[in-house]
């Protein structure tokens, strides 16, 4: 989802004059009435508390978006983050982005910039950019970033929310929304499930779920319950101490899993390269038809909650220079834009180096996450003055990491196959051991130790075999799966020392 609101961040770099307005005044209604998914941000109030204050937040973030870190520009005072995702599949079906600011924006050169058009929608300026996004300025201090770049859907979106006696968000997503507008929680993210789980698709999956082995509790039951979720929101507090909150809605009471719904949900955030290691010592209890998780967040964990307004800081560079960039000669401006480019390609490697370690990344499923997340990074640079040599590099790189993202994934789509089709036959054995017997005692017994013998049938030595030789796969697979994603890491080395030999000579400027 934050593609939509890292553009967005990028074309918002023309003047400021002071506004306000009340919290989320002419957003809400904007939201299209199929969305199933929802982010909201009040960053005045979350840049405005007792932790912010001590921690300087507001000055570094000032910093952070001049040096491109944060894609939230100082004035930023609210985001709404919306989206229709087929959860099922994992593919987004659209992306809306909306941001007020204290300032006025004219979308006037963001075209220009970005190497887009400018186009009438609605009655609104709206500019078409080649990453697929329409940005639209909805009012001078409001503006929205819609993908894909549909023309038509964009134009319906707009009309169909022109009025805010139109469409309506879903029950759950409106439930969300209350926690920012009115009990105040400055960040909430949510999730619309209901109708999405089967019960059927939950009880074939339960028995590879560790967290309900030898839980006691009825596969049917659970099965019920967990076909019956509503959704799942994350809300962050700000106060003195950074304290965060998840709920698991249902439409009965989930009293079953008051023992086992904390490793249940950390089992599949896990699962889903999702998990923030503060939940671990979270405190979990049962209210009405809702599971509460809640307990403080650590800065590194409301970093990566926080990690949908991650921009490459040289990002930020691109946005400061747009209104100067045509005053250089052309090769200066190749030369800027280059240098920018390639300082976002690399920081972006780095920082995907790093998310192993960072985010405690332990299978290969997790990690393959990150992999494709960080090729749409860089797929989503700007292009506009660019050498081309540069952007032939930018689209090889994002391939490895694809590579490697279908490399790391086929782990265990291949260990699935090779164990599913791995059936060892063992007829058994037996082992016999010493022992002697000589002569007769006063008792009549008979010296010396007794001998012995073991012996297994065929049917549990077979068991005993499969589950051998299907760790001997799994290992295989992994071992293969590393060496894989080690030798595309090289290639990518070995690319960009190539490229940035090239570019250095070619514009004697340092990349």
């Amino acid at each position: 989802m934050n593609r939509s609101l890292l553009l967005l961040s990028l074309v918002l770099s023309l003047l400021a004059v002071s506004k306000s307005d009340a919290q989320f005044e002419g957003m809400k209604y904007r939201i299209p009435a199929d969305a199933n998914t929802l982010i909201l941000i009040n960053a005045e109030k979350a840049f405005g508390s007792p932790v912010s204050d001590r921690e300087r937040w507001a000055a570094r973030r000032k910093a952070a978006y001049d040096a491109g870190v944060s894609a939230l520009p100082p004035d930023a005072t609210e985001v709404i983050l919306a989206g229709r995702s087929d959860l099922e599949y994992g593919k987004s079906v659209w992306e809306l982005a909306l941001m007020k600011l204290t300032g006025e924006r004219n979308v006037a050169t963001v075209a220009t910039r970005f190497g887009g058009s400018i186009d009438n929608i609605a009655g609104r300026s709206a500019a078409r950019l080649p990453d697929d996004h329409y940005v639209v300025q909805i009012r001078s201090d409001l503006m929205g970033a819609y993908t894909p770049a549909n023309r038509q859907d964009v134009s319906r979106w707009l009309k169909s929310t022109d009025l805010d006696t139109g469409q309506k968000m879903s029950p759950y997503l409106q439930h969300a929304f209350a926690f920012a507008a009115e009990v105040g929680t400055p960040i909430v993210m949510a999730m619309d499930l209901s109708g999405l789980v089967s019960e059927a698709a939950v009880t074939r999956k339960l028995p590879e779920l560790g967290s309900l082995k030898d839980s006691g509790l009825s596969p049917a039951a659970v099965s019920k319950l967990i076909g019956g979720v509503q959704g799942i929101m994350l809300g962050i507090t700000l106060e003195d101490q950074t304290i965060g909150a998840v709920r698991v809605d249902f439409e009965a009471s989930p009293e079953i899993l008051a023992k086992v719904g904390k490793p249940l949900l950390i089992e599949i955030l896990s699962s889903q390269g999702a998990m923030i290691d503060d939940i671990r010592q979270w405190t979990p209890s049962v209210k009405g038809n809702t599971f509460f998780l809640r307990g403080k967040l650590s800065a590194s964990g409301t970093r990566r909650v926080m990690s949908v307004l991650e921009l490459p800081r040289s990002l930020g560079e691109a946005v400061n220079d747009a209104a100067s960039s045509g005053a250089d000669s052309e090769e200066s401006a190749a030369r800027i834009a280059s240098q920018q480019y390639f300082k976002s390609v690399s920081t972006l490697l780095d920082d995907l180096r790093d998310k192993p370690k960072t985010d405690h990344v332990k299978t290969f499923g997790q990690a393959a996450i990150w992999y494709d997340k960080y090729a749409r990074k860089i797929d989503s640079l700007p292009l506009l003055n660019v050498d081309p040599a540069l952007l032939k590099y930018g689209s090889d790189v994002s391939g490895m990491l694809r590579d490697a993202e279908l490399s790391m994934k086929g782990v265990g789509m291949r260990s699935s196959v090779r164990t599913g089709m791995n059936s060892p036959t063992s007829y058994g054995y037996s082992s016999y051991g010493g022992g002697y017997r000589a002569g007769r005692g006063y008792d009549g017994a008979l010296y010396g130790p007794q001998g012995y013998s073991a012996s297994v049938g065929a049917a549990q030595a077979s068991v005993r075999e499969e589950g051998r030789t299907d760790a001997v796969i799994r290992g295989q697979e992994r071992t293969k799966g590393a060496a894989s994603v080690q030798q595309i890491w090289q290639d990518i080395d070995s690319a960009t020392a190539e490229i940035r030999q090239v570019m250095t000579g070619r514009y004697s400027a340092e990349f």
